[in-house]
């Protein structure tokens, strides 16, 4: 067998094997004996019939088995002596194999190979992420945020006007002309700024300002230039609102409050809420550390990307982002207006994501960084507990989706993310013990991990 690789382009290999005529004819002659031991032949017992008419009557079933035999076994020894790290399943068209009468076997195909890159002395990363410090005012941001979130409403006394804040139910209609685009009876939303499919209503505090139940209040607006339908884009509209019901939060004091949130006093309120900002801050810290790792290696790796590999991830990433839109209720004309917008930066993030996983997929195996069926389970288990589900039944859906080694290689990235993280030098913390891989391998707290997203395609 003789084997050639060419180069086919950018993580292309036009791979080129010739078999020899004696190694096709020596197999086309084992099958034929075996044939010929249990093939049944029409006027003779099985194993009886003359080879010839063996031949005659099965050759061209026989020609196509060994020539699909001999191109799978050809293909894989070459893959294995060439060393070449193939991307996804090879196409094999309809004139990659060539096996004529005389002469020698050839198969050509193209494949999709992983890149080549170095990747740099990764212990050390220099890391420069300024921490958020928590301070009392956002712990009183917090506090008055729990009062209004708390605060019971009272029906606003016959005769007494809206004010900001207040809650209303209220018939909400909007014109354009003679068209009525937006009809919504009792409607229920806050007097403040509100948009409404798409029509900002900066001004519902001016117009509601002072409106008594019974009263309807009008204001002419514009309808902005990016909504969805483009016939109403720029044009005036009036808005008209007819106050059903007026309901009004109730200023809670410090024992309101903590007979609400359940706490006996206000400096255990506030320290149970400076823990948990804090530990906000800590989580929002590690993340844009980790983010920092990311940048880091995408700036220091030059890499050129298999493109199909890269065209066909952003066409699963465009499909997965239009469902999203739609599963939200995005208008469809918004969609349709918005789809170069979205291609574009599907295939931004496409690039992005493939490239960090080939580059942490090259380090996780220098590292050796392995993921455990145990971290496998615990992270289902949290997903499952998220949506208040089965474990088990999450696990099956999982299998089902083909996701689950998705949700491994996840875990494996995180895993590498976190080692390098470890071995990093973090402006404005003391200087670490150098990180091992044995460090990576430590179980990761199945309650912190990274959303999770589909990953790339990339065997």
């Amino acid at each position: 067998m003789d084997v050639t690789v060419g180069d086919a382009g950018v993580c292309k290999r036009k791979l080129t094997i010739t078999i020899p005529r004696e190694d096709v004819d020596k197999k086309l002659d084992e099958r034929f004996t075996e044939l010929q031991r249990e093939a049944q032949v029409p006027g003779f017992r099985p194993g009886h019939a003359p080879r010839r008419l063996v031949e005659k009557r099965f050759r061209e079933a026989v020609t196509e088995e060994v020539r699909t035999a001999l191109a799978a076994e050809s293909f894989q020894k070459a893959l294995e002596e060439q060393k070449l790290n193939v991307i996804g399943e090879p196409d094999f068209g309809p004139d990659a194999i060539e096996m004529p009468d005389d002469g020698p076997m050839t198969l050509t195909v193209e494949l999709e190979v992983r890149p080549e890159f170095e990747v740099p002395d990764y212990a050390g990363i220099p890391i420069d992420v300024e921490r958020k410090a928590v301070d009392e005012k956002d712990v009183e941001h917090a506090i008055e945020h729990a009062r209004e979130e708390h605060a019971p409403l009272e029906l606003v006394p016959e005769g007494k006007g809206a004010k900001k804040k207040d809650y209303i139910a209220a018939d909400l209609v909007i014109r354009a002309g003679e068209e009525k685009v937006v009809d919504r009876q009792d409607a229920r939303f806050q007097v403040d700024e509100i948009m409404v499919e798409g029509i900002p209503l900066a001004d519902v505090p001016k117009i509601l300002t002072g409106a008594k139940v019974g009263e309807t209040k009008t204001a002419t607006v514009r309808i902005p230039d990016d909504v969805a339908r483009e016939d109403l884009r720029g044009k005036e509209a009036e808005v008209s609102i007819a106050v059903r019901e007026l309901r009004r939060p109730v200023d809670l004091d410090d024992e309101g409050l903590l007979k609400a949130v359940g706490y006996e006093s206000m400096d255990a309120l506030k320290g149970s809420i400076r823990r948990q900002l804090e530990g906000q801050a800590d989580l929002d810290n590690r993340r844009r550390q980790e983010e920092a790792v990311r940048a880091w290696l995408l700036e220091h790796v030059p890499m050129e990307l298999p493109e199909d590999l890269a065209k066909r991830h952003a066409d699963r990433l465009l499909g997965r982002t239009l469902v999203n839109l739609q599963y939200r209720g995005a208008p469809v004309a918004e969609i349709e207006n918005r789809l170069d917008e979205i291609r574009s930066a599907s295939a931004a993030q496409s690039a992005r994501d493939l490239k960090l996983t080939f580059i942490l997929d090259r380090i996780a195996s220098k590292e050796k960084v392995e993921v455990t069926d145990a971290e496998v389970d615990a992270r289902v288990r949290f997903i499952a507990a998220q949506y208040g589900r089965r474990a088990d039944r999450v696990r099956e859906d999982m299998q089902a989706k083909g996701t689950l080694e998705s949700l491994r290689g996840q875990i494996q990235e995180d895993k590498v993310i976190r080692m390098l993280l470890d071995k990093a030098k973090v402006a404005g913390e003391p200087e670490k013990p150098a990180a091992s891989a044995a460090d990576a391998q430590k179980p990761q707290e199945a309650s912190e991990p990274q959303a999770q997203s589909d990953a790339p395609e990339t065997t």
